[in-house]
């Protein structure tokens, strides 16, 4: 079936058929959305599917696209899935890239789905909540499908640039008439997604079973890496504040062992903000041992950075479970040797990085000491040594080592490549990595937009390919 946007926009909505627990992922189901949602039940349901789309993502195609493709890991199998995923590492994929067509779309029905499959769903839940009764409950909802379609179009102006905007439910007509509209345009709808969910999404749930929704901390964190990334520093510290002072009733902490914030028996501990929830006792809700980083090719520079008492640097050793199967100790799991299913969540948002995003933050509205408190917090929690003013004495410097130390703390979290381009020191960092050496070029920070796109669109002016592709 070719993916195209008409699909991704008005295609069959797939649900979960679940009850209100969030944390026990059931299979999957089809229902028709003419007829689905006419009760609270019917829009709860529909919902928890609208996170359904995050397990392909980050379980998949994201993994290659924001982490393989900077300087951490490169991928040393050329052959493997005829090199769509080696194509990518090595700046080779063009606009026919399955990897990069699936992240697009995914319009298939039980998956792959991609950012604008994940889309569709917050847009068709949106426009039907007045079923729900409850005032509270119908805030949460929305809340929470404004977070999830910032969270999209956040991961899409970040891989794409310009790119249809699409806030409610279209004809499929219109869908093949779709411009791209600006960075701005999307970036304005992404910070009034999330300043709304804000305002209507819980602190906390009451519920065990609830955890894993987005909650305000969550979109303020996410608002604030938005802020970070369009360098609105003002507003940046502003958002972040919120989430560190001292007490503030969000009540994140830095576990006072790194490991144990990746420990599956440990899940949506204090540091987590935001992870997108796999359960491996429960059939297609875990996940496979290749994607979360098996044998990866480690830049040898990135383990060398490393003081020698940082406990960061033993969870990049490998785990040998098999001569195939060596992952990385981070995203360690046990699995049956016959089905190789993990349970670990994927983080996406975790206190740490709150806390260098605030350093940065802080650091790029006017060089202070107040910055180094945010970022010795983790690397004393690592092991290593703290900076002074002395060593860092101006904004330069701070702003080298906050970078360094995103790196130290975040690999493997799909940030190194995103944190590049912002900074605008991608071309520097991968000839300057161990890994093989690699030519590119300034349009590269942005990936093609998907050739069946292009070919299924009717407005060859306003949808058009990205500049060098």
């Amino acid at each position: 079936m070719k993916k195209s946007i008409s699909v991704i926009i008005i295609g069959c909505v797939t649900f979960l058929s679940c009850k209100k627990s969030f944390l026990t992922i059931q299979p999957q189901s089809q229902a028709t959305s003419v007829a689905f949602y006419k009760t609270t039940a019917d829009i709860s349901n529909a919902v928890i599917a609208a996170y359904a789309p995050l397990q392909s993502m980050y379980n998949g195609n994201f993994v290659t696209m924001m982490e393989a493709r900077g300087d951490n890991i490169e991928d040393l199998n050329p052959g493997a899935n005829a090199g769509t995923e080696f194509n990518i590492d090595r700046f080779l994929a063009k606009s026919d890239n399955v990897d990069i067509t699936n992240a697009w779309g995914g319009a298939s029905v039980n998956g792959p789905f991609g950012v604008y499959n994940g889309i569709s769903r917050c847009n068709n839940t949106l426009i039907h909540l007045d079923v729900v009764t409850d005032p509270a409950l119908k805030s949460q909802f929305e809340g929470e499908l404004k977070f999830l379609r910032a969270l999209h179009y956040f991961n899409i102006v970040r891989l794409w640039g310009a790119a249809p905007l699409v806030l409610a439910p279209i004809s499929a007509d219109d869908a093949k008439k779709l411009s791209r509209n600006s960075v701005q345009e999307l970036y304005t709808a992404i910070e009034s997604d999330l300043t709304q969910a804000i305002s209507l999404l819980p602190v906390t749930y009451p519920n065990v079973a609830d955890l894993g929704r987005a909650t305000q901390g969550a979109a303020k964190t996410l608002l604030g890496k938005v802020y970070l990334t369009e360098a609105k520093y003002p507003q940046a510290v502003s958002t972040l504040k919120d989430l560190v002072q001292a007490g503030n009733a969000y009540n994140y902490s830095l576990l006072p062992n790194i490991a144990a914030v990746f420990d599956v028996n440990n899940k949506m501990n204090a540091e987590i903000i935001f992870a997108v929830r796999f359960n491996k006792t429960i059939a297609n809700q875990g996940h496979g041992l290749s994607t979360y980083f098996n044998q990866p090719g480690l830049d040898p520079k990135l383990i060398g950075a490393y003081e020698p008492a940082d406990a960061r640097r033993d969870l990049l050793n490998t785990v040998t479970l098999d001569a195939n199967d060596k992952p990385v100790k981070k995203y360690y799991d046990t699995f049956d040797p016959n089905t190789k299913t993990l349970g670990n969540d994927f983080i996406v948002l975790r206190y740490a990085d709150v806390l260098l995003m605030y350093a940065e933050a802080l650091n790029e509205v006017g060089y202070s000491t107040d910055a180094f408190t945010w970022l010795n917090a983790v690397r004393s929690r690592a092991g290593a040594s703290t900076f002074s003013p002395s060593g860092l004495p101006d904004q330069g410097s701070f702003r080298t080592a906050v970078i360094q130390e995103r790196r130290l703390e975040l690999p493997l979290e799909l940030h190194r490549w995103f944190d590049l381009i912002r900074t605008n020191t991608a071309i520097a960092a991968l000839q300057n990595s161990g890994l093989t050496p690699i030519s590119i070029q300034a349009y590269q920070y942005l990936y093609p937009i998907p050739q069946s796109e292009l070919d299924i669109s009717t407005n060859k002016t306003g949808f058009t390919q990205n500049v060098g592709y």
